[in-house]
């Protein structure tokens, strides 16, 4: 069999070099003319022989009808251009609103050009003169602002982020409306050269910060940027670790929030959600309803988050705990019962429990990647016949059924779903360790834990933040949510010049 020679000393793959080459449309013809979508038209000005030009875009991503009507023709009709005998003052007039279309720029180095016309612009190029004339005639379709999938909310707004940058832009701006915002663009993906959106409030945000951001979106070194990931990965401090660092949202209401806040955002063209950063844990429990709710309702909603939180963590490895080391822990009634049920069962406590984990999680997994009309009758019919099965069987007893099912949904009540990806993979390491030392082992595992959480920092802000720093400043939107008026200034950890946000 044929095998390819492997090539040695590989090197990574750049963008293609062109600052020498000189803008005309021969070369870009020879740059581009591979591809069958990009179309090159030559025109004559006013039908003059003497002044052709070449016109240059991509076939699907540029807007043909506006191309024909308010670029060839007033190129083709306006007598004053005519009437120019220099091919510099056509471009001043066409720069100056002669053709009917805004110009987009003026370039006269061949990069910009293929940058625009790549980017769904259309390219008008003067090769006497060396110069071309892009205009945004864009018409790639879109899909239409709609209501939240992942992060619904009973009382808030109803749109979310869509795949386009300047959508998203738009709809932020829509939303916090000072000249204070500022929303810079930078290029990441030697490949791609996707849009990056760095989205902050002047005089509001840390300074430091909207830096630090910058240098680390510019270290990205990759060849494109098609997942989030993509961008996540490189701009987190800490690289070992499952918890989230970075708060993702397709909702514009809690994007705006954390902008308020003093917090840096983030929006990638060609993904429907944004980033916020720095994220601290408390900001993975928080919904928009706590903030459309009294606070009273809101307190409690949240506290029974953090409860929860501590239940899918903890229970499934504390059961195991019990059962198998400190059954002494265990009302006489309920031990009685717990071994009755267990009659027949030919595995251990702590098999039939991460067995069982296991089967929901598969579950869990194969009701997000079916079809939507299925996924969740899928999930509920499989955990019902799989629970149900398992015990007649005599494989699982009922009793872990009931803590395992229990610990799967109180999993569900967290608002993140990566931070509650995290939580699953942590209650799998305090099963093993309460497995071998019984509440020991979930001692040694908290403790694990919470040495993996206060060694977060994010963008240098502790992860645990506000309740080991700070001196507990900012407490009153954390766990307890305040009513709004008391809640006056911002969290003292982002370091904002304008820590008050109300009088």
């Amino acid at each position: 069999m044929f095998k390819a020679k492997r090539k040695e000393n590989t090197t990574f793959s750049e963008t293609p070099d062109n600052k020498q080459i000189d803008l005309t449309s021969d070369n870009l013809r020879e740059i581009l003319g591979k591809s069958a979508d990009i179309q090159f038209i030559d025109i004559y000005i006013c039908g003059d022989r003497g002044r052709p030009v070449t016109v240059a875009f991509v076939d699907g991503m540029a807007d043909q009808k506006s191309i024909s009507d308010f670029i060839i023709k007033p190129l083709m009709e306006k007598s004053m251009l005519y009437r120019e005998k220099a091919d510099t003052e056509v471009v001043d007039l066409i720069a100056h609103g002669l053709v009917r279309y805004p110009v987009s720029a003026i370039y006269t180095d061949i990069n910009g050009v293929i940058n625009d016309i790549l980017s769904g612009c259309c390219a008008v190029i003067f090769d006497i003169v060396k110069t071309a004339v892009t205009f945004c005639v864009r018409e790639m379709k879109q899909r239409n602002v709609a209501e939240p999938t992942n992060e619904t909310a009973a009382k808030g707004a109803k749109d979310c982020f869509v795949e386009s940058l300047s959508i998203n832009t738009a709809t932020v701006r829509s939303k916090i409306k000072t000249q204070r915002l500022v929303i810079e663009e930078t290029t990441v993906g030697r490949q791609t050269l996707t849009n990056i959106g760095i989205v902050y409030l002047d005089g509001t945000v840390n300074q430091t910060l909207v830096d630090e951001v910058k240098r680390r979106l510019s270290g990205i070194e990759i060849d494109g940027v098609i997942e989030p990931g993509f961008v996540e990965e490189y701009i987190i401090d800490k690289k070992f670790t499952a918890f989230p660092q970075v708060l993702a949202t397709e909702r514009p209401d809690k994007f705006c929030t954390a902008i308020l806040e003093g917090r840096v955002g983030l929006l990638i063209d060609g993904i429907p959600f944004a980033y916020d950063v720095p994220a601290v844990l408390y900001n993975f429990l928080r919904t928009v309803d706590d903030y459309s709710q009294n606070f009273w309702l809101a307190t409690v909603l949240r506290i029974l988050r953090y409860l929860c939180l501590m239940l899918t963590l903890v229970l499934p490895a504390f059961y195991v705990a019990i059962t198998t080391f400190h059954q002494e822990m265990i009302p006489t009634e309920l031990a009685l019962s717990i071994v009755s049920s267990r009659e027949g069962v030919p595995f251990p406590t702590f098999l039939e429990v991460i067995l069982l984990q296991i089967a929901f999680e598969i579950i869990l997994e194969a009701g997000l990647r079916l079809p939507r009309s299925i996924g969740q009758t899928i999930s509920i019919v499989g955990a019902l016949v799989v629970g149900e099965a398992a015990v007649n069987a005599r494989l699982i007893s009922p009793a872990v059924v009931v803590i395992v099912a229990l610990t799967v949904i109180s999993g569900l009540a967290i608002p993140t779903q990566d931070f509650a990806n995290a939580v699953r993979l942590w209650r799998f390491i305090l099963i093993l360790f309460s497995s071998f030392i019984g509440l020991f082992g979930i001692g040694v595992g908290a403790l694990l834990l919470l040495f993996d959480l206060c060694s977060i920092e994010t963008f240098g802000v502790p992860y645990i933040a506000p309740f080991a720093t700070n001196e507990g400043q900012n407490m009153d939107d954390s766990i307890i949510r305040m009513p709004l008026s008391f809640i006056k200034k911002r969290p003292a950890y982002m370091n904002s010049p304008n820590e008050r946000r109300q009088k």
